[in-house]
């Protein structure tokens, strides 16, 4: 279990970025992530120029249309996205399954026409099953982004509906911005680091959206360990809590921080436990056909603040 830092949301010259796709992972490796997606707007052109030695890369697209933007990973032959409309966007995800594809939300509450057409998330999706994860949290963090609060809230509601849907947050990196605080999403990669294992690793679920600290769990029951994205049975459990509150301290902004408790939250947003960051290990009484997720919170500037979010494990 490693939880690695990745960017999943780039772009390059080859759509509206500044950086060529060889220059984007170099930067990423100045920037000590261990793994990157290329996803410029509607063409993977730029994928065929991506340098696996210098960082691993995922080969991706964003498709960018006027209901929405959606982030394909790993597909093995393009999907045209030129005709998915907000009522047959289940088909052409269906496409992208069928193309060995996973595919995510981004930044579903993006401020919409007119600074950016089609931003802001309209498909009418009907089977939420086929989508992977979605960005909860996109861009620098001001923490007064309500973006990232209602994307926060929408991917709650669709885990209170019985969806496993990992989490994950999205730089949308561009170009070299000379300030402002970038978190990442921590995977958890097993073996070798590269697309196929990545892929794998969200799909699965374990992904943790966060604002630089990493944090994560594990969960014990009748002789078995849990890790994130897995569902177990309903009853006693133990919780252990694993964090690194200075991993990508060189990305935080200039706000005053303070990390101090971890809450485990369920169904509806309810918090069940809180508990001080000294506490590595609780013991929650899980229910039926409910998730649970770790978040870990502080304060900003004195104000009460959110830093990193777990996708869940799943109860049945």
């Amino acid at each position: 279990m490693s939880y690695l830092p990745c960017e999943l949301h780039c772009h390059t010259v080859h759509s509206d970025g500044d950086f060529l796709p060889r220059e984007l992972q170099k930067e990423a490796l100045k920037d000590h992530l261990a793994l990157i997606a290329l996803t410029d707007h509607n063409t993977d052109s730029g994928c065929a120029q991506l340098d696996d030695s210098i960082i691993p890369a995922i080969h991706g697209i964003e498709w960018t249309t006027y209901y929405g933007h959606m982030l394909v990973l790993g597909a093995k032959r393009m999907v045209d996205w030129r005709n998915a409309t907000p009522d047959n966007i289940d088909a052409k995800i269906e496409e992208v399954k069928q193309a060995d594809g996973i595919v995510g939300v981004a930044h579903p509450f993006q401020l919409g026409s007119p600074m950016c057409t089609g931003g802001r998330w309209e498909f009418n999706v009907q089977n939420w099953d086929n989508v992977d994860y979605m960005e909860i949290w996109h861009t620098a963090f001001s923490f007064d982004n309500y973006e990232n609060d209602k994307a926060l809230a929408l991917w709650t509601q669709l885990l209170d509906r019985g969806h496993h849907i990992a989490c994950t947050y999205g730089r949308d990196w561009h170009r070299i911005e000379s300030s402002g605080h970038y978190g990442c999403t921590y995977v958890d990669i097993d073996g070798e680091i590269n697309q196929s294992n990545a892929l794998a690793a969200i799909k699965a679920g374990r992904t943790v959206a966060s604002t630089g600290a990493k944090l994560f769990f594990r969960a014990h029951q009748r002789g078995n360990t849990y890790n994130i994205g897995d569902t177990m049975r309903r009853g006693m459990a133990v919780f252990s809590f694993f964090t690194d509150l200075h991993s990508r301290e060189k990305s935080a902004g200039t706000e005053e921080i303070e990390y101090k408790t971890i809450r485990v939250v369920t169904n509806g947003g309810n918090v069940v436990m809180e508990s001080a960051l000294t506490e590595r290990h609780v013991t929650i009484e899980l229910k039926r056909n409910h998730w649970y997720r770790a978040e870990l919170w502080g304060t900003v500037n004195g104000h009460s603040k959110i830093f990193a979010v777990t996708s869940p494990i799943y109860t049945k």
